[in-house]
C-alpha cells in the first residue's frame, strides 16, 4: 500500500509515533533532508521510536523510507495536478475554484510537454541555434507573445533575432535574411495561414526550421525540418492562448537554457553585459 495512504489510515500508534506522523505530512518536502536523529529531536521523539513506526509501516530502515516517500510523492503530487486539471472551470466557480483548476491545467501542459520532446530533437535544435549567426521567430496573436519573449533572449546573449507580427514584414524578413538564419515557426494548432506561408517561403530558401506546434499531425510540422510539441489539451473556448502559451514560454526556456549551458563562458559574458542592473549603473556613472 501506498506509503502516504498507509500514514493517514494507520490505527495502531503511540502517541508519538503518531507526533511523527503528522510532522511528516506538515513537513512533506522537507523530510527528504531530515535524518533520524534530527526527526526525532524535531518531535520529541526517539530514534527508536522512528524505527518502530517504519516497521509498522513495513519498511525495513528510515533510510528506504525516505527513499520510498521520496518516489510516491513525485507521483502523488503528479497525479493530484493531472486529476484536477481534468475538471474544467465552471460558470459559477469561486475565485478559489479557478485559481486550483487553471494552475493546475497550466502545470498539466508542462508535465504532459516535457513528456512529447525526445531529448535527442531538442539536442539537434540546440546545435542549430548554437552554429546560427540569427535566430527568428515567427508567431501571430498569442504566439506572437512567445515569439517576443524568445526574441528578448536572443537580445540578452547578442544573437541578432527578429520577432514580427504581421504576415507581410514576416515574409519580407523570412526573404532578407538567409545565411546562417534559424527559424523558429510557432503556432497551437499548426494551421496559422500566415505561420504556413513563410514556412513555405523558407523551405524555398533552404533555411532550416524548427516548428513548436500542439502533437496533432498538422501542416506546418510537415513543413518543417525539426518539430517541437506542446502539449494538445487545450479546451475549445480558450482565451486567445492559456496553458498552451504557458508550454511553450516553458519550451523556449528549456531551449535557451540548454544554449546557454553549450557555451557558458560566452554566454554568461553576453548576460552580464546586457544586465539591465549593470546598464543603469553604467548610465549613472557616465
Amino acid at each position: 500500500m501506498n506509503l502516504l495512504v498507509q500514514m493517514r489510515q494507520i490505527k495502531d500508534l503511540s502517541p508519538s509515533e503518531r507526533h511523527i506522523v503528522d510532522y511528516i505530512f506538515e513537513n512533506l518536502n522537507d523530510i527528504f533532508n531530515i535524518g533520524i536523529v534530527d526527526l526525532s529531536e524535531r518531535t520529541f521523539t526517539s530514534t527508536a521510536t522512528v524505527k518502530r513506526l517504519c516497521k509498522k509501516l513495513g519498511v525495513d530502515s528510515y533510510i528506504d523510507f525516505r527513499l520510498q516517500l521520496s518516489a510516491e510523492l513525485t507521483d502523488y503530487n503528479k497525479n493530484s495536478i493531472l486529476e484536477s486539471a481534468q475538471t474544467p472551470v465552471g460558470r459559477y466557480d469561486s475565485t478559489d475554484d479557478i485559481i486550483k483548476k487553471v494552475s493546475s491545467q497550466n502545470a498539466k501542459s508542462i508535465i504532459d510537454t516535457m513528456n512529447l520532446n525526445s531529448a535527442e530533437t531538442l539536442d539537434s535544435v540546440i546545435v542549430e541555434m548554437s552554429r546560427a549567426s540569427r535566430i527568428d521567430f515567427y508567431g501571430a496573436g498569442p504566439s506572437n507573445v512567445v515569439a517576443e519573449d524568445a526574441q528578448i533572449k536572443c537580445m540578452r546573449l547578442g544573437i541578432p533575432s527578429a520577432a514580427f507580427k504581421d504576415r507581410v514584414s514576416m515574409l519580407i524578413n523570412a526573404k532578407a535574411y538567409t545565411q546562417g538564419t534559424l527559424a523558429f515557426l510557432i503556432s497551437y494548432t499548426g494551421l496559422t495561414a500566415e505561420i504556413i506561408d513563410v514556412a513555405s517561403e523558407l523551405a524555398k530558401l533552404g533555411i532550416p526550421t524548427v516548428s513548436l506546434t500542439s502533437v496533432s499531425k498538422n501542416e506546418l510540422s510537415e513543413k518543417c525540418r525539426y518539430n517541437l510539441f506542446v502539449d494538445a489539451s487545450e479546451s475549445w473556448n480558450r482565451l486567445g492562448g492559456m496553458s498552451s502559451r504557458i508550454s511553450t514560454l516553458s519550451m523556449i526556456d528549456i531551449l535557451f537554457t540548454a544554449l546557454i549551458n553549450a557555451n557558458y563562458e560566452k554566454h554568461t559574458v553576453s548576460m552580464n553585459r546586457t544586465n539591465v542592473s549593470n546598464l543603469r549603473q553604467d548610465y549613472e556613472n557616465g
